[in-house]
């Protein structure tokens, strides 16, 4: 008997794994997930785990992974047809077979699976064939080595109509070749067909259940278009339902691992290879509502990180509207944006995977990237300008349909309106870390530098920041000088990160003789208004140092650079040690982080002077 994938799962939907998996495994509960000691082999330290929200079970000690049905059978000992019908009862489903009609559309589809694996097996047969050397070369001047193209099952199709041949060999029709999209009919020609790739590496995309559906095919010629090209809409491949390598990396996920979303296939191969497994791609369409709901499913806040060049950004931008649509509790997305219009193949070449992790660990969150999208799309250096500012975060926010979340953002934009436009002197929130009363009063004790010239432009998170800034667009050969510090230093105001990223983007379109009257004939016009509002009291302090020789400011200039990422090194680690208080040893230790911090401040306020009260 077979059935349906409704059918499944709906008894899926009413039964949870842990309800099937507690009548013969002892389980515990850990997190939002279950343990429990492996059913398949003798062990004394649990290594069986159990995930309702993802319905399905996994054990680390031989691997095995699978969802109800397959409990039954591995470890019940029934057929799948008993697994599904004893499971159905206990839930109340009733089971149906298929009509006529049905079993045909199974039968061609169980086909057209077959010769998908005979022309994956065909593909990776050519890579290695000394007649397609100029296939191998590409994939080795792209890094992979032997174990990746194997892992990946990397393949080439070659020149001609070799597919086609190969699969009449085997005895397939052309009706089913066709139909898998291996193959198209010669419209000009009667009873001509001509294989679908041809000249492309191939990469195999598999569905949630490990089967090969389709491929992807990249040209090695430059030449030749398009430069992606998938398999076509097919009874088993919908590109839009579908993740490239998330069936590979799907067992071993948990809801604590950085999956990213990357554009391409070579992006995710290419990670791989330099040792950063958990990536996706969608198949050459922006993210959409289905693949972002199957990410959703195994991690609470995965990360969008497409290219660092416009169409990138863009596909960044389109997938923060589909997630807001369908936000729920828990459930958000975090964003890379790559600098130099980078792909993080290249930006790992060009900076190491440490570096690249640290973009990971600070991605940014779903309101940052709103906020951003909105501020590049409103003047905000008028009344009329604000107004549309805020009316355009409203049709953002018009887009959640969780009341709940919708209320919440909403707080938050008020909050970041007040603070970015209106309030000019603020303390920063204390319940970040800790609501009590007694960390609290600590914690307001640590911002005296908020007192000080560098912190009476309150609008600012870090004045430390604004301190940085303002030194390179008064001192500009602070950049020609500092350029790689520059553009590595971690900017947390948004707006002096804007600054920064389009100052770099300006020096360097002719980095090697920078023209300084140039650059400052630029800062003048775009950030005139902002540079002499908004900075003003970091400017004060720059202006002291005018009489300074260029090695002097240089030195002045990277010591607050310096302090800035110590205070911010404090805060991470202080934001660590909050969540890890257990005991009074933990306790001490967090508040041993709040005096350094203290001290660090004090330092701080001290070094670059109090602010005069008239």
């Amino acid at each position: 008997m077979k059935f349906s994938t409704e059918t499944l799962n709906e008894i899926k939907d009413k039964i949870s794994v842990s309800q099937v998996v507690e009548k013969t495994v002892q389980l515990k509960k850990r997190g939002k997930e279950f343990v429990g000691l492996s059913p398949f082999t003798k062990e004394r330290t649990p290594s069986f785990t159990v995930n309702d929200e993802k319905q399905f079970y996994h054990c680390f000690s031989t691997n095995k992974h699978g969802d109800i049905f397959t409990f039954l059978v591995e470890v019940g000992g029934l057929s799948f047809p008993e697994a599904v019908e004893k499971l159905a009862n206990e839930a109340g489903v009733q089971l149906r077979t298929f009509s006529p009609a049905e079993e045909e559309k199974i039968n061609k589809s169980k086909k057209i699976y077959e010769v998908l694996e005979m022309s994956k097996s065909f593909f990776s047969s050519q890579i290695f064939d000394d007649n397609n050397s100029l296939a191998l070369k590409y994939i080795r001047n792209r890094g992979l080595d032997n174990e990746i193209i194997n892992s990946y099952e990397i393949g080439y199709a070659p020149q001609g109509n070799k597919l086609e041949k190969f699969l009449l060999s085997k005895g397939v029709s052309h009706e089913i070749m066709t139909l898998a999209g291996m193959t198209i009919k010669d419209e000009n020609k009667k009873d001509n067909f001509y294989d679908r790739f041809r000249n492309r590496i191939i990469f195999p995309i598999r569905d949630i259940r490990n089967r090969v559906v389709g491929f992807g095919g990249r040209v090695i010629n430059s030449n030749d278009q398009p430069k992606y090209l998938n398999s076509p809409e097919t009874p088993v491949f919908h590109k839009g339902s579908l993740l490239y390598n998330f069936s590979k990396i799907r067992p071993n996920l948990k809801n604590n691992d950085n999956l990213i979303v990357v554009e391409g296939y070579m992006d995710v191969v290419s990670l791989a290879s330099k040792g950063f497994q958990n990536a996706v791609a969608p198949l050459g369409t922006a993210i959409t509502e289905t693949q972002l709901n199957i990410l959703w499913k195994e991690a609470d806040s995965p990360i969008i990180c497409f290219d660092g060049d416009k169409a990138g950004k863009q596909a960044s931008f389109r997938a923060t509207e589909i997630a807001l649509k369908l936000l729920k509790p828990n459930k958000t997305l975090r964003f890379i944006n790559l600098p130099d219009n980078l792909d993080p193949d290249d930006y790992i070449k060009n900076y190491g995977l440490d570096s690249f992790n640290k973009f990971v660990n600070n991605a940014s969150p779903l309101t940052s990237i709103i906020w951003d999208l909105c501020i590049q799309e409103s003047n905000i250096d008028t009344p009329e300008g604000k107004a549309g500012f805020e009316s355009l975060l409203r049709t953002k926010l018009n887009l959640i349909s969780d009341k709940s979340i919708k209320k919440h953002y909403g707080l938050l934009f008020k909050d970041m309106i007040d603070q970015f436009f209106y309030i000019k002197k603020t303390e920063r929130k204390i319940s970040k870390f800790d609501n009590s009363e007694k960390y609290s009063r600590k914690y307001k004790n640590s911002f005296k530098i908020k007192n000080s010239i560098l912190g009476s432009g309150g609008q600012l998170p870090s004045d430390l920041e604004a301190l940085v800034i303002s030194g390179i667009l008064i001192f500009p050969e602070l950049i020609k000088k500092h350029y790689e510090i520059l553009e590595s230093f971690n900017i947390e105001n948004l707006r002096l990160g804007d600054i920064r990223d389009n100052v770099l983007a300006f020096v360097k379109k002719d980095y090697s003789e920078l023209d300084i009257d140039l650059l400052k004939e630029f800062v003048q016009k775009k950030y005139q208004t902002f540079f002499e509002k908004d900075l003003r009291f970091a400017n004060i302090f720059w202006k002291k140092k005018e009489g300074n020789n260029f090695d002097q400011i240089s030195e002045i200039w990277l010591e607050i650079l310096s302090d800035d990422q110590h205070i911010k090194s404090l805060n991470n680690d202080i934001e660590i040690s909050k969540d890890e208080i257990k005991n009074e040893e933990d306790e001490k230790r967090f508040i041993d982080l709040i005096n350094s911090k203290d001290q660090a401040i004090k330092l701080i306020t001290e070094k670059y002077g109090e602010k005069k009260i008239n």
